[in-house]
């Protein structure tokens, strides 16, 4: 017969805290998505867990403020998080990218044996590093977020290409998309017959791909209207590099062209009720571009919104072409099939819901915490 007491404390034993540790505030996609909606996730299957976000909890400048922060006030912060993190003996630290945020909790595993786990969903490092000997990477970014990966007791990839760059340095490595909150993105049951057509491109532009990339969509939508004189392009976000977005748009000088601010993460599917078509255009086939979980994707599907998204990277294992949205290898194809979308309302119609009915069933929140959970259940 079992004791009871004994039985008691091993379950306590065996009950496990995480704890997210990210450098970024919710407002932006990595660590809303991949810290706060998973701890969100994970408490409603019981499990204990919070976030530790340097920008949230210590006031740290993120997103395109992190510039601006020298190595000093970086130190800082890391001790800052130390002092707190020490105190958390007993938990599991998960770790949001390699960055500067990363070494507090590195720490807290050297010195009091925490375990972490390190979730990648986003390329910070030189894109082609040399090896010295063989082994040593000549980027310091590769060359840590390597250790951690080693050291952790497994790892969580977003997207296929980082599932196999773990893998060289992990043997456990799990592929968990970003996904969407299916609740909060959610369309309306009677949306208004449009009376013009708005194509949406969403990002930050705190990286010159971003811009590449938007000039391709540009180029594309150019092409488009001397066709279709009647549809709009907006260019939502923020980011160091808007200036440079600001110039490319004014060369193309066409007024059905919108640059709009940042929106809050919280009314973004308001926002989209009101477009009709969502773009992800990507130039080169670089590691940046083929690490990139696409929140905005998985977003536009939720809000059932028709997609056209480059044959690069994530996208080409989330969208079935002529499915549940459209995948194009080359400019012309992406003009061709935007086309498509702008000529024909029932075809948007059909091909959003599809879209919807796809994230339901594999990148919704419940889902991928329900995935989060068998994995913490195996350590």
């Amino acid at each position: 017969m079992k004791d009871p007491l004994t039985e008691e404390i091993t379950i306590i034993q065996h009950k496990m805290k995480i704890i997210f540790i990210t450098r970024e505030g919710y407002r932006l996609a990595g660590a809303r998505v991949r810290c706060y909606n998973f701890s969100r996730g994970l408490m409603k299957y019981g499990i204990e867990s919070e976030v530790f976000s340097f920008a949230d909890t210590l006031g740290a400048r993120d997103g395109e403020g992190e510039s601006a922060m020298g190595i000093a006030e970086k130190i800082k912060l890391n001790y800052l998080a130390f002092k707190r993190l020490i105190k958390e003996k007993n938990s599991i630290f998960c770790i949001q990218r390699f960055n500067y945020h990363s070494f507090a909790p590195y720490l807290g595993h050297l010195f009091l044996r925490n375990k972490i786990i390190f979730d990648l969903d986003d390329w910070e490092m030189r894109e082609n590093p040399k090896y010295y000997f063989g082994f040593y990477p000549s980027s310091k970014a590769h060359f840590c977020a390597r250790e951690i990966a080693k050291r952790s007791v497994f790892c969580i990839s977003a997207s296929r290409f980082l599932q196999h760059f773990l893998g060289r340095f992990n043997r456990k490595v799990h592929y968990l998309p970003s996904g969407v909150d299916t609740q909060l993105f959610n369309p309306a049951e009677n949306i208004p017959a449009a009376e013009k057509i708005v194509i949406s491109w969403i990002g930050t532009f705190n990286k010159m791909e971003y811009i590449e990339n938007i000039d391709f969509a540009l180029r594309c939508f150019v092409k488009l209207r001397k066709k279709h004189k009647d549809i709009h392009l907006d260019i939502v976000g923020d980011g160091i590099y808007k200036d440079s977005l600001v110039r490319l748009v004014t060369r193309f000088n066409d007024s059905n062209v919108r640059i709009k601010d940042w929106i809050a993460p919280d009314e973004m599917p308001i926002y989209l009720r009101g477009i009709q078509i969502g773009i992800l255009p990507v130039r080169r086939s670089n590691s940046f571009n083929l690490s990139k979980s696409p929140t905005k994707l998985f977003e536009y599907m939720a809000m059932q919104k028709p997609t056209v998204c480059s044959a690069i990277g994530e996208a080409m294992d989330i969208v079935k072409d002529g499915d549940n949205g459209y995948l194009a290898c080359d400019a012309d194809m992406f003009i061709k099939k935007m086309g498509y979308l702008i000529d024909n309302s029932s075809l948007r119609k059909q091909m959003g819901a599809r879209a919807r009915e796809s994230v339901e069933d594999k990148y919704s929140l419940g889902v991928l915490c329900g995935q989060f959970k068998e994995i913490l259940e195996s350590i």
